[in-house]
């Protein structure tokens, strides 16, 4: 039996209500000193919790440095967040002249959602947006996302009546998720990177769709918030240029980049970035500049946070040649792979 669509028979108000009880608390950075006479304001969401905020400072930094003539206003939906990150972000709002709006979101709305390691409900964040804003276009990023150049000329790009713009994935990806899928005559997209015409978003029920797909069928999504959007979007998708959202490879060079998304694990704040295949003479210190420009600067790499990310640490630390370190983490992999597998045959 299909488990029951939460938003069944709601109409678009309702399900705007719906979104909007997600939101427990709003805070407000106003750090915009000035503005810029004659342009627009940019708006840029993020949806993450406590374990992306540090990345998040870092992206923001980044548009901010590299977008010092526009007036840019931050939207930031967010779960669990302690009290030193949000001073940290209300600091990041008066080092750049820029607003920072933070959504404290608590996940009752998205508790029958599926989540992975790497997918929290935090993912689901962005469906919120369009509910909340009442501005023509909202630029939604991923918090593993470095801005690199410019990207007023984004928000001013013509959607011809598509309710989103966004950039085709990597072809190795893109094809398996389309025949999985049934997605026929359809580029698969990366969301990381969403142009959002919020009417058009709202005149076509984007969330309500999604969220009653995911709940219907949560094992056909295996990138949720991205497979079910790639099927409730098929044919109204606007596609940019892949300078807008360049997924990290091994073999990346610097070729007009404007949005660098660190997509793969090991992220470059891992302890296990250095030593990574993805890691190269161009996106080795990337990250690290923007995020010593952010409140955040000379934080310590992070330790691998699951089985399968100390698998992965453990063999980069082995095939270094650095034998004692490499298993000692590979003896943590098999002790955290057991637990986890016990507690998931005993339903904990």
């Amino acid at each position: 039996m299909k488990p029951r669509d939460k938003t069944e028979g709601l109409n678009d108000l309702e399900s705007d209500i719906y979104l909007r009880k997600a939101i427990d608390e709003y805070s407000l950075f106003e750090g915009r000193k000035h503005c810029f006479p004659s342009v627009e304001d940019i708006h840029i969401g993020y949806g993450i919790d406590e374990n992306y905020v540090r990345c998040m400072g870092a992206s923001i930094a980044s548009i901010c440095f590299n977008n010092r003539r526009d007036n840019l206003v931050f939207h930031v939906l967010a779960n669990g967040l302690k009290k030193d990150s949000m001073t940290k972000l209300n600091q990041l709002a008066n080092d750049f002249n820029v607003n920072i709006h933070v959504y404290a979101i608590n996940n009752r709305t998205f508790k029958h959602l599926p989540v992975q390691a790497h997918f929290p409900a935090s993912i689901y964040y962005r469906f919120i947006l369009p509910a909340i804003l009442t501005v023509p276009k909202i630029l939604y990023l991923d918090a593993d996302i470095i801005c690199l150049g410019e990207i007023q000329s984004l928000p001013s790009v013509d959607m011809q009546a598509n309710v989103v713009a966004a950039v085709p994935d990597l072809e190795s990806l893109a094809s398996k998720r389309n025949h999985i899928l049934g997605l026929k005559q359809h580029t698969y997209f990366n969301s990381g990177v969403l142009l959002i015409d919020i009417q058009n978003w709202n005149n076509h029920y984007v969330a309500k769709k999604a969220l009653a797909l995911l709940e219907q069928e949560p094992k056909k999504f295996r990138y949720p918030d991205q497979d079910v959007l790639n099927v409730v979007l098929t044919g109204k998708v606007k596609y940019l240029g892949k300078e807008w959202n360049r997924i990290n490879t091994p073999d990346m060079v610097d070729n007009g980049i404007i949005l660098l998304h660190f997509a793969a694990h090991p992220k470059p704040w891992s302890i296990a970035w250095g030593k990574s295949d993805l890691c190269n003479d161009f996106t080795r210190n990337i990250y690290s500049k923007y995020e010593n420009l952010s409140p955040w600067k000379n934080s310590k790499p992070t330790e691998p946070q699951n089985y399968k990310e100390m698998k992965y640490y453990a063999q980069c630390l082995l095939k270094a040649g650095d034998y004692k370190e490499g298993f000692y983490w590979y003896g943590r992999y098999l002790k955290t792979k057991m637990k986890t597998k016990l507690c998931a045959g005993n339903g904990i």
